[in-house]
């Protein structure tokens, strides 16, 4: 987190477990219910879970099911067709914390976890759930769809310094993809005093965000 930077900015401190995911995947493996990749960098994602949709695990309240949902449906359909490739990769759960991390996705041989912190997104956070929702899931089609070279080319479009430099893991690259994507996918509409502010924002995000929709193009239906 930023030393100094103001509390309501200090929300944007997402952790991913990416080392484990990309160490997972690297065997090939052919049971079912396991992520494998074909490539080394990408995950192999079947008609079977293609098919399967989001799943919630049993602790989220229709409430919070709502919210979420609502959050994924702002987001503008080539990003909309990103989550629709991969969300049967994932189970939605949440915690309730008093910190400042609102969410958090961690991945292992079996798919995905994505966890909100209600205890705030249900409280004075609630302005930011499609920000943290749509970050949490971009961090998912990072590391299930983005190539490296891919990935590579969208960083080198995002500005440093300023405020992300003083952030903890905001200058990591995982965080750098998730935060912008959020932004893509909801067309620019975040607020500066929310959470999505520690990353500034490319100089053009349609065109930070044409490979993605390339990419959302050549995808298999759903």
């Amino acid at each position: 987190m930023t030393v100094g930077m103001k509390t309501t900015l200090r929300v944007f401190g997402i952790v991913v477990a990416a080392a484990l995911v990309l160490a997972v995947v690297q065997n090939r493996a052919p049971a079912d219910g396991v992520l494998t990749t074909s490539d080394g960098d990408t995950v192999d994602v079947t008609d079977s879970a293609r098919a399967a949709g989001l799943r919630y695990a049993a602790g989220v309240a229709p409430a919070q099911r709502q919210w979420i949902d609502a959050a994924i449906a702002r987001a503008r359909p080539e990003a909309a067709r990103l989550i629709a490739e991969v969300d049967g990769l994932v189970v939605i759960g949440t915690y309730a914390e008093t910190g400042e991390t609102l969410g958090i996705t961690r991945g292992s041989e079996k798919g995905f976890t994505v966890d909100f912190n209600t205890a705030r997104l249900d409280a004075d956070r609630a302005m930011d759930r499609a920000t943290v929702v749509l970050h949490e899931l971009g961090h998912v089609i990072d590391f299930a769809l983005v190539p490296k070279a891919v990935n590579a080319q969208l960083d080198q479009q995002i500005p440093r310094g300023g405020a992300c430099g003083l952030a903890i893991d905001c200058d990591r690259v995982e965080e750098r993809f998730a935060d912008t994507f959020a932004k893509w996918a909801l067309n620019g509409a975040v607020a500066e005093i929310g959470a999505g502010y520690g990353v500034a924002m490319p100089s053009s995000i349609e065109d930070w965000g044409a490979p993605l929709a390339r990419l959302a193009f050549q995808l298999p239906p759903s």
